[in-house]
């Protein structure tokens, strides 16, 4: 209903670039480090991960950065919440469940001791 696309978050070092199309990341990904380098900075290629998210089949997605090919991941945590490929939730939800609950017993058990 009239918004925008955002095709990038940023939090400190960490960033998020979102393409709308397989062919737009690859592009997204050749102008940042084209920039980075620009500023005497680098992509981390070991810490730079893929996440493909669709509800249909599941594509390689292949970008490479400076010849070293990125890893495609089935989920990632960023900024503390786990997002998969699918976009559901479950995994999630049960991951903050369990965080919850290793506090709760932690919490308990410093009580009772």
């Amino acid at each position: 209903m009239g918004g925008q696309l955002t095709k990038s978050l940023r939090f400190s070092v960490d960033q998020a670039m979102i393409a709308e199309g397989q062919k737009g990341l690859p592009r997204m990904m050749d102008r940042l480090n084209k920039i980075s380098e620009g500023h005497d900075m680098k992509i981390n290629v070991k810490k730079t991960k893929i996440l493909r998210i669709s509800s249909g089949k599941k594509r390689p997605v292949k970008i490479s950065i400076d010849g070293k090919e990125l890893e495609q991941v089935e989920k990632f945590c960023y900024l503390g919440s786990m997002i998969t490929s699918d976009a559901k939730f479950h995994v999630e939800i049960r991951r903050r469940i369990a965080v919850w609950t290793d506090a709760f017993y932690k919490e308990l058990t410093r009580a009772f001791l």
